[in-house]
C-alpha cells in the first residue's frame, strides 16, 4: 500500500502554484542549458587534451587543433560554472517551494553525499579558474580537465539519487529506521541509470552543438581551425543523440505505470509535448549531418541548436509531468495556502532577466576576445 502524505503545511506558497511551477521550468531549462555546456565542454576539452599530448607525425595539425579546441573551452569554463550554479540555485529554491518535504527528506537520507557537493564544486570552481589562466599562458594539463569531468559526474550522479528517491516517499520511513549513516544512495531506483545515462549523454550534444557553432563563426578568421571545430562539434552531438535515443526510450519504459501512461496517451497535451520533443531531437540530427558538409554551414547550425533548444523545453515540461504523475498515488499536492508576495516575484524576475543579459554579454565576449587566430 502507497502511503498518502499529509497536505497541512505550516508555511503558505508566496505565489500561485502554477507560476512557481512555471518558474521552476524555466529556471531549470537554463540551468540544463548551462550545466549541458560545462560538463559537456569538459568532457570534450579533456578528449581534445589528450588527443593534443599524443600527437604523430601525419596528425600534427589535427592535433593542433584539438589542443585549440581545449585551451578555448577551458577559458570559457568560470563562465559557465557561475551560470550553473546561478540558475541551479533558483531552480532548487522553487523546488524546495513546491516539493520541500519530499526534497528535503531525501537529501537528510542522502545528507552524506549531498553536503560534499559544496566541497566538490568549490574544487572544479577553483580548477576551472586555473584550467582559464593556463589556458591564456600555455597548455592546460589533462589532469584538470579530468578533475572538472570527474567532479561534475559525481554531484550529477548525487543529484539524481536526491531527485529519484524524493519520488519514492514510501521508502522514507523504511530507510530513516534502517540507518541514520545519511549514505542512503537510491541504487535500486529502476530510473537512475537510464536518467543519469541521458544527462550524460545530453550534455555532449548540447556541448557539441555550441563547438560547432562556434567554429562556424571562427572561420571568417581561421578557414582551417574553424572548419576543422565545426566538423569536430557535429560529430559529438550528432553521435552523443544518436546514442542518447537509448537510455531515453530506457528511462521512458522504467517509469511507473502512472507516468508511462500519460505520456503514451492518456494525457493528450504530455503526449504531444513528449511526441514534439521527440521529433524536434530527430530534426537537430537531421540539420546537423548536412551541416558537417556543407560551404557555410551556420543557418544549419542555428537551426540545429533552435530545435535542439525545443526538445530541452519539452522534455522540461514532459519531466514535470512524469513527477507529478508518479507523486499521484500518495495523494501529494502542493500546499492550497497561498499568500502572495509578488514584490520579491517581482524583484526576482527583474533579476533574472538581467542574470541571463549578463550571462549572453560575458559568452559573447569571451567567444569574441579568444576569435582571433593564434599567432
Amino acid at each position: 500500500m502507497i502511503p498518502q502524505i499529509p497536505q497541512l503545511d505550516p508555511l503558505p506558497l508566496p505565489a500561485p502554484a502554477w507560476l512557481l511551477g512555471f518558474l521552476l521550468s524555466l529556471t531549470f531549462v537554463l540551468h540544463l542549458l548551462a550545466m549541458n555546456l560545462l560538463l559537456g565542454g569538459a568532457v570534450i576539452a579533456l578528449i581534445s587534451r589528450l588527443r593534443a599530448g599524443k600527437s604523430a607525425d601525419g596528425q600534427r595539425r589535427a592535433s593542433g587543433h584539438a589542443g585549440r579546441l581545449a585551451a578555448l573551452v577551458a577559458r570559457a569554463l568560470p563562465v559557465l560554472v557561475a551560470a550553473t550554479v546561478t540558475f541551479g540555485v533558483a531552480a532548487l529554491l522553487f523546488l524546495q517551494v513546491l516539493y520541500g518535504r519530499l526534497f528535503f527528506t531525501a537529501a537528510v537520507l542522502l545528507a552524506v553525499p549531498w553536503f560534499g557537493v559544496v566541497i566538490v564544486l568549490v574544487a572544479v570552481y577553483y580548477t576551472a579558474y586555473f584550467a582559464s589562466i593556463r589556458a591564456k599562458a600555455g597548455a592546460v594539463p589533462a589532469w584538470a580537465f579530468w578533475a572538472i569531468a570527474v567532479g561534475l559526474a559525481a554531484i550529477a550522479f548525487i543529484y539524481s539519487n536526491v531527485m529519484g528517491l524524493a519520488l519514492l516517499p514510501g521508502e522514507f520511513l523504511a530507510r530513516a529506521r534502517a540507518s541514520g549513516s545519511g549514505v542512503h544512495l537510491n541504487l535500486g531506483d529502476p530510473t537512475l541509470a537510464p536518467r543519469y545515462l541521458h544527462v550524460l549523454l545530453g550534455s555532449l550534444a548540447v556541448a557539441g552543438l555550441a563547438i560547432a557553432l562556434w567554429g562556424s563563426f571562427l572561420r571568417r578568421r581561421d578557414e582551417a581551425f574553424g572548419a576543422w571545430m565545426t566538423g569536430h562539434g557535429v560529430f559529438w552531438a550528432a553521435g552523443a543523440t544518436i546514442v542518447n535515443f537509448l537510455p531515453g526510450f530506457w528511462w521512458l519504459a522504467a517509469l511507473p505505470r502512472e507516468a508511462l501512461l500519460a505520456m503514451l496517451g492518456q494525457d493528450p497535451v504530455i503526449t504531444l509535448c513528449f511526441a514534439v520533443g521527440v521529433l524536434a531531437s530527430l530534426g537537430s540530427l537531421a540539420l546537423l549531418v548536412p551541416a558537417a558538409f556543407a560551404p557555410d554551414p551556420r543557418r544549419l547550425l542555428l537551426g540545429a541548436a533552435a530545435s535542439l533548444g525545443v526538445a530541452l523545453v519539452l522534455m522540461a515540461v514532459v519531466r514535470d509531468a512524469a513527477r507529478r504523475m508518479t507523486l499521484a498515488p500518495t495523494g501529494f499536492l502542493p500546499t492550497d495556502w497561498v499568500a502572495p508576495q509578488w514584490v520579491p516575484i517581482a524583484i526576482f524576475a527583474a533579476l533574472l532577466v538581467v542574470s541571463i543579459a549578463a550571462v549572453v554579454w560575458m559568452v559573447v565576449k569571451l567567444a569574441r576576445a579568444v576569435a582571433a587566430p593564434s599567432p
